[in-house]
């Protein structure tokens, strides 16, 4: 049934108890409620935090329902799951949840800031998908081998802007290593920083300070 359900459109079930929840979804879905898509392939632990609630899948503090919405597991069919892959690593030595691909389903309408955070060392693939007015997800916006180890923090925002952005931190000193930017149906692409546009605007501050200064000391 996964296999065949629609990209985003698959629900997890571990109990009788969720399809209650998971039918309020469709529901919602069939009145008109939009969600965001939400896929991280690991090796990391993902949350988001919106007016109060949180949803995480760490294991020290996992919570896979809020009102905004939901956070499952799937099995990862990728390069995680295949001890021949050239990177040299497997799920083998990952906790099972960090081997298992995380699906977010948020509600649209607002700006979710989500943080993932590595548990070991790896490679992620991060895709954020939009549905139309028919409900059908087609706008899936794609980053690939993002290199990961449990220091990488990656901050990005999860809403219907035309630019998707993900923020990485690849050794956890606080500051932004790489920005990777996708669009309408596009992958992840560094964002190049152009350093000349700092220098100008430095020079022009500067330049700006100097002829206040001097003209403060014309005027007295």
């Amino acid at each position: 049934m996964e296999k065949i359900a629609s990209e985003g459109c698959h629900y997890e079930v571990s109990s009788s108890e969720d399809l209650v929840f998971f039918f309020e979804d469709v529901a919602g879905q069939i009145g008109g409620q939009k969600y965001i898509y939400v896929k991280v392939a690991c090796p990391v632990d993902v949350s988001v935090t919106y007016k109060g609630e949180t949803l995480s899948s760490a294991e020290n503090d996992q919570n896979l329902r809020t009102s905004f919405g939901t956070l499952s597991f799937r099995e990862n069919e990728g390069k995680e799951n295949n001890e021949e892959e050239s990177s040299g690593y497997s799920n083998t030595y990952l906790k099972e949840a960090d081997s298992k691909v995380k699906i977010l389903r948020l509600k649209e309408g607002t700006d979710y800031n989500i943080k993932i955070n590595g548990t070991g060392d790896g490679e992620m693939d991060y895709t954020i998908g939009f549905v139309n007015d028919e409900g059908e997800y087609n706008d899936l916006r794609r980053f690939e081998d993002i290199d990961i180890n449990k220091d990488t923090v990656i901050d990005t925002v999860a809403n219907t802007s035309q630019k998707t952005l993900l923020n990485i931190d690849e050794d956890g000193d606080g500051k932004y290593d790489l920005k990777l930017q996708a669009g309408v149906n596009g992958y992840g692409e560094e964002v190049k920083i152009d350093r000349g546009i700092y220098i100008i605007l430095a020079y022009a501050f500067i330049s700006a300070l100097i002829i206040t200064i001097i003209v403060r000391r014309i005027t007295i």
